[in-house]
This record gives C-alpha cells, structure tokens and sequence, in this order.
C-alpha cells in the first residue's frame, strides 16, 4: 500500500478479505477529497482452472472442495466503495488470458505467486488422481491450436473519493430543462 499526498493506491491478492471495515479505514486516514486507488482479482479469474477441478473432483471424489478463495465482482467493488463513504466511484475490467504449456506449469506458477487458496474449509490434499483427472479435462475442453491452454485473469481497478464540498452533486429531482428525447436532435 502506498500512501502519498492524500492519494492511497494498492492491489490485493486472492486472499485477501475485502470487507467495508477496510475501505471505511482508508477513508478515514484519508483526507478529504482523498483518492483510493486499487486494483484487484476478479471473479472470472482462473475460470477454466476452477471449472476443471469442479469436474476432476466430482467424477473422482463425487463432492466439491473450494481450490480457490472466493473472489469479488465489480459490482460488488461498487457497492463496497459506496458502503464506506466514498464519492463517485469508478470501476474498470480488463480481462487478460495467458497461455500456459500445460496444467502443471501453471499450477507451479499459481503456487511460486504464493496464491494458493486460503479457504479455511479446503481439502489440504487433493490428491495425484484429481490432479491428472484436472489436467485431462484441462487439455481437452480448453487446448488452444498451439498447444497451451489459457489461464484467464479478470483485473477489477477502482477509484474512489473522500467527501469533499467541491465534488460534482447530483441536481435536485425535477430540476433538468431538457427532455431525454429532445437531446437525440
């Protein structure tokens, strides 16, 4: 996190617990008219990775155990920023897709980003049988022509401002001198 001139910017990992309690301090320690600036991991991150260990493990065990930790949608971003107090809130989605040689090169790579999954109710071993049925059903429903197989990464970034006087207000209802139709013209 890095705080500068009234501006706070950071990213977060899977596994951090984005609660309102962590927005609401960073308005606090912010001064007004303040920015927030973030980015973070959204919920389609490693879609193909999670859709295929949901498979492996239902045809091999016959129930589900969580591999990844639950990951955020932007509008739950929106929502979360509104909640703690920050005005005009603006979220963004890339999405970005990396092809890997294989299963197992980006398991490694997953696991050396220290990302592994901090669900409290995982399964601690998964087992050799679920990762080669994983990595089957990987390779078989995700190849691409090359021979990888893309890892899908979804990057939510969000700004937010501290109340200030001088931030743009919403006119009063009723207010407006144009009709909707008329600005088509």
């Amino acid at each position: 996190m890095i705080f500068l001139k009234g501006y706070l910017y950071f990213n977060l990992s899977f596994y951090i617990n984005f609660k309102i309690f962590s927005l609401k301090e960073m308005r606090r320690v912010l001064k007004p008219d303040g920015a927030v600036v973030g980015s973070l991991l959204g919920g389609n991150t490693l879609m193909e990775l999670r859709h295929c260990f949901y498979l492996a493990e239902m045809e091999r065990k016959g129930g589900l155990s969580p591999h990844a930790s639950p990951l955020a949608k932007a509008s739950d971003i929106a929502g979360l920023m509104q909640g703690a107090g920050f005005n005009l809130p603006t979220i963004d989605v890339d999405t970005i897709t990396i092809g890997y040689p294989d299963f197992f090169s980006l398991m490694e790579h997953i696991k050396n980003m220290g990302e592994n999954t901090a669900a409290f109710n995982r399964q601690l071993n998964v087992g050799k049988e679920t990762f080669l049925a994983a990595a089957s059903i990987y390779e078989k429903l995700y190849a691409m022509e090359d021979g990888t197989i893309p890892a899908t990464f979804q990057v939510i970034y969000f700004i937010g401002w501290t109340p200030h006087d001088s931030q743009p207000k919403a006119c009063k209802r009723g207010s407006g001198t144009a009709k909707i139709g008329s600005l088509n013209s």
